[in-house]
C-alpha cells in the first residue's frame, strides 16, 4: 500500500523554513521557495494589480509612491514581497 510520501515528488523529510528570510539567497532555498509557492487566484490578482500600477507609474509620476503589504501573522506577506523582489530582479523569468 502506497503512502502519501510515495505519491509526492518532494522530500517530506527535509527541513522546512518556518520564517521567510530576505537574506537567504542560496540557489537551493530560492528554488524551493519559487517552486513550492502556491499563488491563489487572489494573490495572482494582487501581483497583476501591483505590477500594472508600477508599469503605469512613469506616465503619472507623483511623490506618494509606495507599497504597503498588510495581513495577519502567517498570511504570506513576506513570501509575497520576496517573490515580488524575484520578479523585479529577474523580469526575463515572467515570460
Amino acid at each position: 500500500m502506497n503512502t502519501i510520501g510515495d505519491l509526492l515528488s518532494r522530500d517530506l523529510g527535509r527541513k522546512i523554513e518556518e520564517i521567510i528570510k530576505l537574506g537567504q539567497t542560496d540557489e537551493q532555498s530560492v528554488y524551493a521557495e519559487l517552486t513550492e509557492y502556491v499563488a491563489t487566484d487572489r494573490i495572482r490578482e494582487q501581483y497583476y494589480e501591483l505590477l500594472r500600477a508600477m508599469a503605469e507609474a512613469p506616465a503619472d509620476p507623483h511623490e506618494g509612491i509606495g507599497i504597503w503589504v498588510s495581513g495577519f501573522f502567517g498570511s504570506g506577506k513576506s513570501s509575497f514581497a520576496k517573490n515580488l523582489g524575484y520578479i523585479l530582479a529577474n523580469p526575463q523569468l515572467c515570460g
